[in-house]
Order: structure tokens, then sequence, then C-alpha cells
């Protein structure tokens, strides 16, 4: 048998410390993920209130709905202004009549950043999930009914379930924030009633 004596292992102190160091790393990591999840979650609440608070202001400073406004106060509205029945109407993804003029009209304002020329879903704002958002109407159920709401696509479920506990009753088919379908699923589209 030929004795090795240049070489050597690591020792149990050696591995330990690289463990450490790695088990460090990982928790930074992890911590950071969680960092970006959290910012995700607070850029959403605050864009839903945003976005309300952009609709608010254009009724007290008009007197109309956004979109709805049969006006249109001079701004190259792509659809030329709404009929003034007090709902936003249109497709939401693929914004059109009333749900495309609103966007612009947000944006002639100056109630929202964004291009006030824009159109189709180029006119949409995104969400932090990767989706958009829509302006539009919603039945809400009883009690509540039919009204115009924020409509955000794609966003993650628990997450959801978040902000209808936060402004609602955390249900996902009643009251004035509801799913598309139940907080349990991967992703969800939320409306949120103005």
């Amino acid at each position: 048998m030929r004795k090795c004596s240049g070489e050597r292992g690591f020792t149990l102190v050696e591995l330990a410390i690289v463990m450490v160091v790695i088990g460090l790393m990982i928790g930074a990591v992890l911590k950071g993920q969680a960092m970006i999840d959290d910012a995700k979650r607070k850029r959403f609440v605050n864009d839903l209130q945003g976005i309300s608070a952009a609709y608010f202001s254009y009724y007290d400073k008009y007197n109309a709905i956004v979109g709805d406004d049969a006006s249109t106060h001079g701004w190259a509205l792509t659809n030329g202004g709404g009929d003034g029945d007090g709902l936003i109407e249109g497709n939401v993804a693929t914004p059109d009549d009333e749900s495309q003029d609103a966007w612009q009209a947000l944006r002639y304002a100056g109630l929202l950043s964004g291009d006030p020329t824009a159109t189709g879903v180029a006119s949409l704002p995104g969400n932090p999930y990767g989706a958009k958002y829509g302006l539009t109407n919603n039945d809400f159920g009883a009690g509540i009914g039919t009204k115009n709401c924020v409509y955000a696509a794609g966003i993650a479920g628990g997450v959801a379930e978040m902000v209808d506990i936060k402004f609602d009753d955390g249900v996902y088919d009643s009251g004035s924030v509801q799913g598309s379908a139940a907080y349990s699923s991967a992703t969800v589209n939320i409306f949120y009633a103005l």
C-alpha cells in the first residue's frame, strides 16, 4: 500500500463554515423575494386607490363619469365621448367605446400619467403582476347592483384575498370587491367597485 501524504480533504470545521455561508445566502435570497412580493402588493393597493381617486376627481371637476361623459371637453377621444347613462361600457380587456375614452380622458385631464392618445391595449396601465387594469362596470349583486369599477387582471389569489379583506368582506363573490374565482385559485381577476 502506498501512502499519499500530500493529499488531504476538508475538515468538519471547514465543511460547517461552507454550510453556514450557503445557508446565509439562501436566507438572503428568500428575504429579498419576500421584499419584492411585499412591494408588489403595496403597489397594487396604491394603484387601486390612485385610479379610484382619479375617477372621483374627474367627477368632481366635470360633474360626469369619466368615459361616460357626453362632452369631450375639446379632447381628441377615440370614440367621441360617452352616452351619459352613468356606466362605463365597452370591452375592458381590449378597450373600446367608453372604456377606451375613460383612460384617455383621465390622462387629458391630467389626473393620470401616460399618453392620452394611446388606444387599445396600449392605453391600459400595467399592474404589478404583469397584466393590465381596466375601467368598466360590473353587477356586484343584491344590495350593491351594477357599479363602475376598476378591473385588474391576473392577480395572485392570495393577494386578491388580502385586498378583499382590506377593503371589503374577504369573500370572493360578494361585496364591493369581487374576484372572478375563489381566492384559492392561482390567479383571479378583481373587480373593485368605484
